[in-house]
């Protein structure tokens, strides 16, 4: 006979110990390996999109492309077809495009980099973070059109009350309507939250409408430290929006330039020392969707589906900076070429791309230890 210990309650089986510890141990190696899936698909719907936008425009340009790698670090599986070597490497957080006649030594091939106009050169450094937000316009748009879960606060009707709160205290239940706060008319949500963060008293004084009754109920609202502010602990009831393919499109490309310029505004605040909390990198990345692994099919392939968006967003933004060893940076050496109205010297220019590219990977480092330590509780 076997002993198994669950809680503090000690029972004698030769088998259920068995099962619920295998169930356990199933449960836990399915959750792993579904967060490990939905991390790659991530990170290659941002990488592929990139890597094929240079590809494709290098290609359809006449350019000669040496290699096509998804991924960092040794190389895991490749082939070669024509001229080109395709590889996947171990690491899903990077790839690249080796285009002939980007570096030292190679400016004089034939169908090489810079012997090509200047708007085709333009157009195939650009064409990754084009790639990458055509993919989030996409894919907001989908979300769109599926539909998602939106809060309903033309009326102040509660949808959920929160265990332990302030609310089932005073028997509020969902699907009751607020009417009135301290004797003041309530029109929607928001005036019912402007109500409660205002009131003074130790108690709230609610007239709320429950089907055909009119109660009076009286709540004590308590001070919430993340939200700054009092609350009761009700939330409002959602409804499913969906739009029709040509609306959601049209949804999809405003929601890609407000995050567009959400992005800038955060940066300009970094500029000035103030680095946003949100701000992350590939282990925070994986933190979220670990923290969201239990939502439940739909909302977590929503969810993943809206992060890969923004994340999308962030990497073609971010590519575009005038920073050494970005696409960006390369854009501006090519813009002080056009300039000058001679070509620079490629060596020097390597050089500080070179540079950059440390710098880069320090910071990624950087952003990478300040993940692990906010995901340990003892930073950020």
């Amino acid at each position: 006979m076997e002993e198994c210990w669950i809680g503090s309650i000690a029972f004698f089986s030769p088998f259920p110990s068995f099962i619920i510890i295998s169930s356990i141990f199933y449960e836990m190696i399915m959750t792993i390996i579904f967060v490990i899936a939905a991390v790659i698909a991530v990170f290659s719907l941002l990488i592929i999109p990139h890597e094929l936008g240079h590809f494709w425009t290098a290609k359809g340009c006449g350019m000669q492309v040496d290699k096509f790698s998804l991924g960092l670090g040794p190389k895991l599986v490749g082939f070669k077809k024509g001229e080109t070597e395709y590889s996947i490497s171990l690491f899903p957080f990077g790839g690249f495009v080796k285009i002939r006649g980007m570096e030292s030594g190679e400016r004089d091939t034939p169908r090489g980099f810079h012997k090509q106009p200047l708007r085709n050169r333009i157009l195939v450094l650009s064409a990754g973070s084009i790639a990458n937000y055509l993919v989030a316009i996409l894919l907001f748009s989908i979300i769109f059109m599926i539909g998602f879960p939106t809060p309903e606060l033309t009326e102040a009707v509660i949808g959920e009350v929160g265990e332990g709160s302030p609310a089932e205290s005073a028997s509020l239940l969902p699907g009751d309507k607020i009417l009135r706060v301290n004797g003041e008319k309530i029109e929607g949500w928001e005036e019912m939250a402007l109500a409660i963060r205002k009131n003074e008293e130790e108690f709230l004084s609610l007239e709320v409408q429950r089907k055909d009754k009119i109660l009076t109920l009286q709540v004590k609202p308590v001070f919430d430290p993340e939200l700054g502010r009092k609350i009761i602990g009700v939330t409002p009831p959602t409804v499913f929006i969906r739009y029709n393919p040509i609306a959601a499109l049209i949804k999809g490309g405003k929601t890609t330039f407000f995050l567009t310029g959400a992005i800038l505004s955060a940066l300009g605040g970094m500029i000035v020392g103030k680095v946003p909390a949100q701000f992350t990198g590939p282990v925070g990345v994986t933190q979220f969707i670990v923290e969201n692994a239990r939502m439940g099919l739909i909302p977590l392939l929503s969810f993943a589906v809206s992060l890969t968006a923004s994340l999308s967003v962030g990497l073609g933004l971010f590519n575009l900076f005038p920073i050494p060893a970005l696409d960006g940076g390369r854009l501006f050496f090519l813009l002080v070429e056009k300039i000058r109205g001679r070509a620079l010297d490629l060596e020097k220019e390597e050089l500080v791309h070179y540079i950059g590219f440390i710098i880069l990977i320090s910071l990624s480092l950087l952003i990478v230890y300040q993940d692990v330590l906010r995901w340990a509780g003892t930073g950020g």
